[in-house]
């Protein structure tokens, strides 16, 4: 099966030097990796020609870039997604790291009537600022993560937790980790079939911010009669940190709650401003 693993960035070019550092030491190596940057500067474009020539012989690296004129993720996503040759589209966002087996699990879960979701581990900001300074690549559960966790201040790393793999269904049930009770997908850890990303609609490119896109792709499926399956501890991805990119309480946001419980009422299950224009 054809893998194409897309992966959203703006402007963090070293943190997306890692991630695809990360893409390219795992287990199961996806077929195809595509760049979905919303206006990146030329920093992150020199990057992505580096890691083309240093990548070539793993998977090829293609750079899919669209005019910055605000934020317009869910189009460059979709825009991606039609470049896009595998079945199957796996997403991690470029600043996060892929455990090294996130691609594999992925895979061995995917299914026709669902859509997978993960979580994250947040990586504080000393031990972030440590690994970009070395270009070092985290992808498994680590004693420098342990003990980044344990420190004081509010820099430490959160969610350690999320980075042990837990296989045991019996445990996995134990510990509610079988299923998704919050807020649905991440835009960070997810993964579908092309053909159920085409049947919804793909990205609704109404949103006009980053608080709810992805949480809609979850939605529409399970309105469309399909399933959200968890992928918590198993499809592991490591966030590097940053400062809060938007606010919870603007009008966008405020927004995009309202196409959320549009969503929800109606029981929509695509969008009409979607990678096809209805």
């Amino acid at each position: 099966m054809r893998i194409s693993t897309i992966v959203p960035t703006y402007n963090r070019p070293r943190e997306l030097k890692l991630c695809l550092l990360s893409l390219a030491r795992q287990s199961t190596l996806p077929s195809e990796v595509l760049i979905a940057d919303d206006g990146s500067t030329s920093e992150t474009r020199d990057v992505v020609l580096e890691m083309q020539n240093l990548l070539h012989d793993r998977f090829s690296v293609k750079h899919v870039w669209q005019e910055d004129i605000g934020f317009r993720k869910s189009r460059i996503l979709n825009e991606a997604v039609r470049q896009s040759t595998g079945e199957y589209l796996v997403f991690i966002d470029g600043d996060c790291m892929a455990h090294r087996h996130f691609v594999r699990v992925h895979q061995e879960h995917c299914s026709s009537s669902a859509i997978l979701g993960g979580r994250r581990v947040d990586i504080g900001k000393r031990l972030t600022e440590q690994l970009l300074a070395e270009g070092l690549v985290l992808n498994t559960f680590s004693k420098r993560l342990v003990i980044d966790s344990l420190s004081l201040g509010q820099n430490k790393s959160r969610k350690v937790e999320e980075a042990l793999q837990i296989k045991s269904r019996v445990l996995r049930r134990i510990m509610h980790r079988d299923h998704i009770t919050d807020d649905g997908i991440w835009g960070c850890n997810f993964s579908l079939y092309k053909d159920l990303f085409m049947t919804i609609n793909g990205c609704d490119e109404d949103f006009l911010d980053g608080s709810g896109e992805d949480n809609d792709l979850g939605i529409r499926v399970l309105n469309l009669g399909k399933q959200v399956r968890s992928m918590r501890n198993l499809a592991i991805v490591f966030h590097l940190w940053h400062p809060p990119s938007w606010n919870m309480q603007s009008d966008k946001a405020l927004y995009a709650d309202k196409i959320i419980e549009r969503r929800i009422e109606n029981k929509e299950s695509f969008c009409r401003n979607g990678i096809r224009n209805l």
